[in-house]
């Protein structure tokens, strides 16, 4: 084979990056992966951002940092400027509140180390397939094919078969080039002439400007309120009440909210006068402190005494992901069973992570959307207990409907799918101290009794103890 054919060869064939700081996985990668990607590892996190411009990989994969998110910062980053590149989480010490955040983050699936080499080849080649099927759904998301000047000569004449970018410098070897392949250059070493992409500024300079022009905001409603401009956390916000104002509008985001509105629900008992000018205040902290985020971008507008987040910001929330999932899991359900939807239900568990504004518990205006949705996450629960139950799990079933109690512990369906389970894994005991507990809290919080349904499993477990 040729030079030129063998530049045809490389430059045709899917480059993948890896970050991490351990070499082992540098190794295990390209022994699994060498014969069918370009491999390019890299320990520096925010190079690895740089590098995502530079050159269209079809998937990443982040290693678990050291740092004290594991590394969940850097895969918000990727998600929010690249979102149609999948990312695989490796995981040294994994944990399931963990796999629930590296999820949440927009991980497509998590590999724990030690790697085994036929999972990693499953895995990956999964995902790839899945995203690149998604592409050709969408043909606005195609990723294109590449040249790599001097980046195909390193691999031919690299023994390590990979490419290891551990600094700016490293970097620079390895520009984007869209020449055509006779303007390649010759064997063993590059060429003298500066690539297009040098010129240009990395290829594209048009599409990476509007990248980085455009401001995308995450709203974490669930839980510990928080808020990611462009994959960074904000921070020292300038008063609680500003923090609970923006809350309220990016909960809203979708209507401009009247002034008088906002000094009703926060200052209900203060007099006009006084109201307006603590929301002038609350409002003019907020602006300051986005100014020091971003100052040439508007966050909040102010239009014919009304308030809203800038139309401009591409604007996230749990909320709304939990929202479609719910609606996207109750139509699988109906059309397709339980079964099939079981996946979607637990998507929105994972996303629950508290309840709604949970430091806020005292402000109104999230009183009845927090109950609504912790009961949108029961309901979530249920679905997965009874899904776990139909399949055998009786131990994943017990512990959900355990989780579900300490929720709700008026929930006499769960009581009875809690005692079932018992029963069939021989601790008729606990299955009657959970019926006595079930009785317990049904006439202290609801001064009721058990329906017979309850009742009767009850007897039927008692006598088969006699």
């Amino acid at each position: 084979m040729d030079l030129k054919d063998e530049a045809k060869k490389a430059t045709n064939v899917p480059a993948i990056l890896v970050i991490d700081l351990d070499e082992k996985i540098y190794k295990i990668v390209c022994k699994v992966l060498g014969s069918r990607y370009h491999l390019v590892f890299t320990p520096n996190g925010a190079l690895a951002l740089d590098l995502l411009n530079d050159f269209p990989f079809v998937l990443v994969f982040v290693g678990q940092s050291p740092t004290g998110d594991h590394g969940l910062s850097l895969i918000r980053s990727f998600k929010a400027d690249h979102p149609t590149i999948p990312v695989i989480f490796i995981a040294k010490h994994s944990t399931p509140n963990l796999i629930l955040s590296i999820f949440r983050a927009g991980a497509k699936d998590i590999i724990t180390d030690p790697i085994g080499p036929e999972e990693l080849l499953e895995i990956t080649e999964r995902v790839v397939l899945q995203a690149e099927t998604s592409r050709k759904e969408d043909p606005k998301r195609l990723i294109p094919r590449f040249n790599l000047k001097n980046f195909w000569l390193q691999l031919r004449s690299d023994d390590r078969g990979y490419v290891r970018v551990a600094s700016p410098s490293d970097r620079k070897g390895y520009a984007l080039e869209e020449a055509p392949l006779e303007d390649a250059p010759s064997a063993g070493r590059p060429s003298d002439k500066p690539s297009k992409a040098l010129k240009a500024g990395r290829g594209n300079a048009d599409h990476v400007q509007n990248q980085r022009d455009t401001v995308r905001m995450e709203i974490f409603f669930l839980g510990h309120f928080q808020t990611l401009i462009n994959g960074r956390n904000l921070e020292q916000w300038p008063s609680k009440k500003g923090k609970s104002i923006f809350a309220y509008l990016c909960y809203q985001c979708d209507k401009p909210i009247h002034r008088d509105v906002l000094m009703d629900i926060f200052w209900p008992k203060s007099i006009p006068e006084s109201a307006r000018n603590c929301l002038n205040v609350a409002i003019h902290g907020l602006r300051k402190r986005f100014e020091e985020v971003d100052p040439a971008r508007e966050f909040l507008v102010f239009k014919d005494e009304y308030y809203c987040i800038n139309p401009e910001i591409q604007v996230w929330t749990d909320l709304d992901e939990l929202r479609q999932l719910w609606h996207k899991a109750q139509s699988v359900e109906k059309s397709r069973g339980l079964e099939a939807a079981a996946a979607f239900y637990e998507q929105i568990a994972g996303i629950y992570q508290g309840e709604f504004m949970a430091e806020e518990v005292y402000e109104d205006w999230s009183t009845l959307e927090r109950e609504n949705l912790k009961e949108l996450y029961l309901v979530a629960l249920e679905k997965i207990s009874e899904s776990q139950f139909q399949i055998g799990n009786l131990a994943e079933t017990i512990g959900i409907c355990k989780a579900i109690l300490e929720k709700d512990n008026c929930r006499e369906e769960i009581y009875r799918r809690l005692m079932r389970c018992f029963q069939k894994t021989g601790h008729r005991d606990k299955a009657l101290r959970a019926y006595s507990k079930c009785v317990q809290c049904l006439q202290s919080e609801l001064d009721v009794r058990p329906t017979s349904a309850t009742t009767e499993l009850y007897e039927k477990i008692k006598a088969d103890l006699q």
